[in-house]
């Protein structure tokens, strides 16, 4: 399989599709406006669905929508929008006709829903998903100033970060850098880093982005490898009907550390970005460019980093096209100091001869950088065939260069991953949804580490949702990948899996929605876990080219409920029963020297349950949301059938935010609280490496003239001082302001 297959089969099925003979029935259209029904104001962003069909459309900023080739008769809208109620409305359609309407949908904060692509491959309503998928849209993501994408998911129910690793749900741990249990999607198109499986945040534009939707269960029946823990889905905005500019400028500094033993500068460590975008419709085609760079001096020492961006996103076809083209391409860069650990007592100067100095780093490592360069771009074509049947078609491309020099020593890699796929959706008839779809990727990786190593992968997937009555729907799907390397056989072993899943939602009143799903899920190993050999600041890495897959089996059970107009829970257990998961075994070998060679745990689990509660009090000024995730894990040694918890993963999760709104000033708080891990695997040793809970607080203030906004936020407000994992704190007290500019 070669790069060159995987945009052949796109662009043949393209042809395939077009060839389609078109519907000989004349069709009809609506068109019309969504607003608020307090204030009359245009609810942006608004999904317009037509039930019984694929047709599905968006409000613009104005809040007006199109809808066309909709079948004659009485059709039924379904109208969704975070913030807001849900509201169904029944519009009579005539042949060759245009209705038009005006919807009002009633403020609703404390709505757990909206509109999510993640969970079935198409946009569908959260009640509606089998599979619990917690949604931040971009205002949410704006409130507390982040740097990057990862700081405001850092936010989301059930997600905890551990060093730079996101772990939903406990399900990923730790595996420094090297694999990932979660998929990273821009607009449905993987973009995890081709050589290790990490997830790179600086290629998504921040300022664009619509809204985040996090599947919290194995996503293999649709998605595949990568997404044994879940899926993150981060889907960027149209341009605007009218020309927009914004300009968003961030600057702070750190405080002291919470020890004055501690400090190791002098002087203030600041931070400072700048970011601008433009977007345009002209006719038919849409566009946004937009550009940022910010330079961070960081609060440890070799902390400093430098980082650009830029990225392009066009549309051709308006909203009485067929079908629609959109070109991404984005391009992100990276230079920081790297420190693996922090000084240990005669690592580096002390005076004062401490046993370890968090803020610091070992002299022989003050040195040590990592420059990384990383792209990331699809071309993606979307057409409704009548109102039955809608393709999707994508050809995309990442590209990831980095390179790190520990002092003498320099490493680095190169890595290509060339993709393609192809997506129908049926609606064979009112009750039946089928969807069904093919993928290709090949990814060429060359490095220092492990060599020159290719990897292809094949898969073809189909689920269907069946709509038995009203008040029940069933969904079943199956997928089957298939890997090899280095172009190996498909009679390895290990090359090819199968992932079905099953689920169902029960909706007894409009009030209440229970969902229950059960599927596997599989990760293949990357090319970083199955062959890198170095020794890097006392950490010696062993290949294992046996490393075999892991599989999971996930269960789901949760409900959804509106108890009243000014609360909602969403309570969810949970389980994952892993086999053969991947992590990194570590052992001290000759003198000083730690070995880490990942490995096959035969039997592992995780049980837990989740639930989430939103308010609202005082006409929708002040809204709160909370969140506790409880967490029971353990792996199990086959030979003496000894169980301990597995590594780097917190009993207890809680998030919790409050927000208080006066006319244009904002005011929040945010918590968020992780108990300190059972198990760790590098320095297991708590006399040395005492473990800490997670216990942050964070305040912020915005206010709005207009279009305009400034922020201020303290991150850490208590300077608590904690790390996720071993010798590596986590960022100290910080002060940022932020001035969000539209014009």
């Amino acid at each position: 399989m070669t790069p060159r297959l995987a945009f052949v089969l796109v662009l043949v099925g393209v042809v395939v599709f077009d060839a389609a003979p078109a519907s000989a029935q004349q069709p009809g259209a609506i068109s019309g406006r969504v607003v608020d029904a307090r204030t009359g104001d245009p609810v942006a962003t608004a999904a317009i669905r037509v039930l019984g069909t694929v047709l599905t459309t968006f409000a613009d900023d104005s809040g007006r929508f199109q809808l066309r080739r909709v079948p004659p008769g009485v059709r039924r809208l379904a109208v969704e929008r975070i913030g807001y109620a849900p509201r169904r409305i029944d519009v009579d359609v005539e042949a060759g006709a245009r209705a038009t309407v005006e919807i009002a949908l009633e403020p609703q904060a404390v709505a757990l829903g909206g509109v999510v692509a993640t969970a079935a491959k198409r946009e569908l309503s959260v009640g509606d998903a089998p599979v619990s998928v917690a949604v931040m849209e971009g205002e949410e993501l704006m409130q507390r100033t982040p740097a990057t994408a990862a700081d405001a998911v850092a936010y989301a129910p059930a997600v905890q970060f551990v060093g730079t690793q996101v772990n939903i749900r406990g399900s990923s741990g730790y595996s420094r850098g090297t694999g990932s249990r979660v998929l990273l999607l821009i607009d449905g198109v993987p973009a995890n880093a081709g050589d290790s499986g990490s997830l790179n945040w600086d290629v998504i534009p921040l300022t664009e982005i619509e809204r985040i939707e996090v599947m919290k269960t194995a996503g293999s029946a649709l998605y595949g490898t990568s997404a044994l823990g879940g899926v993150i889905n981060v889907v960027t905005a149209p341009p605007p009907a009218e020309p927009l500019t914004r300009l968003r400028l961030r600057a702070g500094f750190y405080d002291d550390p919470p020890h004055s033993e501690w400090i190791w500068s002098n002087q203030t460590r600041v931070y400072v970005s700048g970011e601008a975008s433009h977007g345009r419709r002209l006719g038919p085609l849409d566009v946004w460019l937009r550009g940022g760079y910010g330079t961070d001096e960081g609060y440890e020492q070799n902390g400093e980093l430098d980082r650009a961006n830029v990225a392009l996103r066009l549309g051709l076809g308006d909203a009485e096209a067929k079908g629609r083209l959109a070109l991404f391409g984005s391009w992100a860069f990276e230079d920081h100091g790297e420190a693996l650990t922090w000084c240990m007592r005669g690592q580096c100067p002390d005076p004062q001869g401490l046993a370890f100095q968090p803020a610091r780093v070992a002299a022989d490592a003050q040195d040590d950088r990592t420059r990384s360069d990383k792209a990331r771009g699809y071309l993606t074509w979307t057409r409704d065939w009548g109102d039955r049947f809608s393709s999707f078609a994508r050809a995309s491309l990442g590209w990831n260069d980095w390179t790190t020099n520990f002092g003498a020593e320099r490493i680095g890699a190169e890595t290509f991953v060339w993709g393609g796929e192809l997506k129908g959706d049926w609606q064979a008839a009112s009750w039946l949804m089928l969807t069904l779809g093919g993928e290709a990727a090949y990814t060429d990786v060359n490095a220092d580490l492990f060599g020159q190593h290719d990897l292809t992968d094949l898969a073809a997937y189909l689920q269907a949702e069946v709509g038995l009555t009203s008040w029940l729907t069933l969904t079943g799907g199956l997928r089957g990948d298939a890997r090899m390397i280095d172009g190996g056989s498909l009679a390895d072993p290990w090359s090819s899996e199968l992932s079905p899943r099953a689920g169902l939602v029960l909706a007894p009143d409009a009030r209440t929605r229970v969902r229950a799903s059960l599927g596997k899920g599989f990760r293949a190993p990357s090319a970083a876990e199955l062959f890198t050999e170095t020794v890097v600041s006392g950490f010696r890495v062993v290949p294992n080219p046996a490393l075999r897959p892991e599989r999971s089996l996930a269960g789901e059970l949760g409900i959804q409920r509106y108890i009243a107009s000014w609360l909602a829970l969403d309570v969810a257990g949970f389980v994952y029963d892993f086999e053969d998961l991947i992590v990194g075994d570590t052992m001290l070998v000759g003198t000083g020297t730690i070995e880490i060679q990942f490995d096959n745990v035969p039997e592992a689990r995780i049980l837990g349950f989740e639930t989430i509660a939103r308010v609202s009090f005082f006409r929708d000024r002040l809204l709160g949301q909370a969140s506790y995730t409880f967490l029971d894990t353990e792996e199990t040694d086959t030979t003496t059938g000894e169980t301990q918890p597995l590594p780097y993963r917190p009993k207890h999760l809680l998030t919790a935010s409050g927000t208080l709104i006066m006319g244009g000033l904002e005011l929040g708080v945010d918590y968020r609280f992780a108990s300190a891990p059972e198990r760790v695997q590098v320095f297991p040793n708590e006399r040395l490496d005492p473990r800490v809970d997670m216990n942050v607080l964070g305040a912020r203030l915005a206010y709005r003239v207009g279009r305009q906004v400034i922020r201020f936020m303290v991150d850490n407000v208590l300077n608590y001082g904690y790390t996720t994992i071993e010798r590596n704190l986590e960022p100290i007290r910080r002060y940022t302001v932020a001035f969000e500019i539209e014009f």
